[in-house]
């Protein structure tokens, strides 16, 4: 388990972005990349892809590519996503997957699934700041702090 990971992400493009991740306990670096190939429609799903870390806390090196869909419920928003997850230690993929309620107040509940371990998360973002909690794999807490620059 990972004791503390930094991410530093840079929108290169409104769909590409480009960061490094510093994995304390491993004493490693880890390149990073996110895009979105297809943009979701009002029918469609996005067509997004993911290269760097693939497992929440563990640092494994890995790649992803998943369907991203919202929803309006009211005056919040349901994201959904799944798709298809690999690491470099592994010969063989996973399902992947997540669901995330946003709230207009900023306050956001969801689970991720990364292949191995499910983790429910609670978030608050206000500005250009984000604060959360995550219980990763139901059995190790962790916190995140985000800010956009």
């Amino acid at each position: 388990m990972t004791n503390a990971e930094t991410f530093v992400w840079y929108r290169a493009h409104p769909r590409l972005r480009l960061g490094v991740a510093e994995l304390s306990k491993q004493g490693a670096f880890r390149f990073l990349a996110s895009g979105t190939l297809a943009l979701e429609s009002e029918h469609s799903p996005s067509v997004n892809f993911s290269v760097g870390v693939q497992g929440i806390g563990t640092g494994n090196p890995g790649y992803s590519s998943t369907l991203e869909k919202n929803f309006m419920v009211g005056d919040h928003n349901l994201n959904l996503f799944f798709g298809i997850g690999f690491r470099s230690n592994e010969n063989h993929g996973h399902a992947v997957g997540g669901v995330r309620f946003s709230m207009e107040n900023g306050i956001g509940l969801g689970i991720q699934d990364d292949g191995h371990q499910r983790s429910p998360f609670v978030t608050y973002s206000r500005d250009q700041w984000l604060v959360g909690l995550y219980y990763v794999g139901f059995r190790n807490p962790a916190y995140l702090v985000g800010l956009k620059f």
